[in-house]
């Protein structure tokens, strides 16, 4: 018998919109979970519950958990003045 994958199971949580963060010069577009994760872990920046938004980012599995974890992601980039606003096209 066949063990059962779900799509969600091989692509990570897709954040809606793409966030744009920066650690030092460099500019990173952080399009799923799985980014953000990676992200954090490599630029612990210390202000928001950083462990709090590890935890998050590392069980969402849910649509509402998902959500929760990318709201989390965007604040904690916030709090730490790290998150680059897209500009506008025109």
């Amino acid at each position: 018998m066949y063990a059962h994958i779900a799509p969600h199971d091989m692509i990570p949580p897709a954040l809606m919109p793409p966030l744009r963060v920066r650690a030092g010069r460099a500019v990173y577009d952080i399009a799923n979970l799985d980014e953000a994760l990676a992200f954090a872990r490599a630029n612990p920046y210390p202000k928001g519950d950083f462990e709090g938004l590890i935890r998050r980012l590392q069980s969402a599995d849910e649509p509402d958990e998902i959500i929760e974890a990318g709201n989390a992601f965007r604040w904690w980039a916030e709090a730490n003045a790290i998150l680059v606003e897209r500009s506008l096209p025109g």
